[in-house]
């Protein structure tokens, strides 16, 4: 599970807490990708790198990317990771989520040292999935084997999806799944991410 759209909560009863809590009390991480602009405060993104998350860049405006010049999508990412890395001190995870999965030759050639990253399982919390929707979601996939390596899409800004996490999280522990950073994951798969490429599975 990856998830979108942060820095959004201003008290830790909202969701992008309550989803980093549920992580860390089933020993689980995730990547969070935030959008500089849209960070509410700083302390949600040190609490999430306290807890082993792995604090990625969702750009600076979240635009539609695919419609930007070369040096406009490296100025999109190159402002974003200054913010990150200002507020945890150190880099932040050298991945980017695609804004509205939008991908391009700009796009590529203008991240060419930047994993690109969309995703292969979409929750459609974004389009107004139920909590029920969400757990059947990865539950299917978990079932019919396409979970294992699989990028699933949600989103920190939904109680849906906090109250999603909540449920089906102690399900995968309970069922022998661990869900890590995507760092993580490829490094678990001896595998190492390319600039420039856009990855929906590691």
């Amino acid at each position: 599970m990856s998830f979108d759209d942060g820095a959004s909560a201003t008290s830790t009863s909202d969701p992008g807490y309550r989803i980093i809590n549920a992580l860390a009390e089933n020993g689980m991480t995730a990547t969070f990708f935030n959008v500089g602009s849209w960070i509410k405060t700083e302390q949600q993104i040190k609490y999430e790198y306290q807890k082993g998350i792995g604090v990625a860049n969702h750009t600076q405006t979240h635009p539609h990317i695919g419609q930007l010049s070369a040096d406009q999508c490296y100025s999109e990412w190159s402002q974003c990771n200054a913010k990150l890395k200002g507020i945890i001190g150190t880099e932040p995870s050298h991945l980017m989520r695609l804004p509205y999965l939008e991908d391009s030759a700009n796009v590529r050639s203008g991240l060419k040292d930047v994993p690109l990253i969309s995703c292969d399982i979409d929750t459609q919390d974004w389009n107004n999935a139920s909590k029920d929707q969400i757990v059947q979601t990865i539950k299917n996939a978990a079932n019919n084997g396409s979970l294992e390596g699989a990028i699933v899409l949600c989103h920190e800004n939904y109680a849906t999806t906090a109250a999603a996490m909540e449920e089906v999280l102690p399900w995968l522990a309970a069922n022998g799944y661990q869900n890590v950073n995507i760092s993580d994951m490829a490094a678990a798969k001896g595998k190492t991410l390319q600039g420039g490429v856009v990855y929906k599975r590691v």
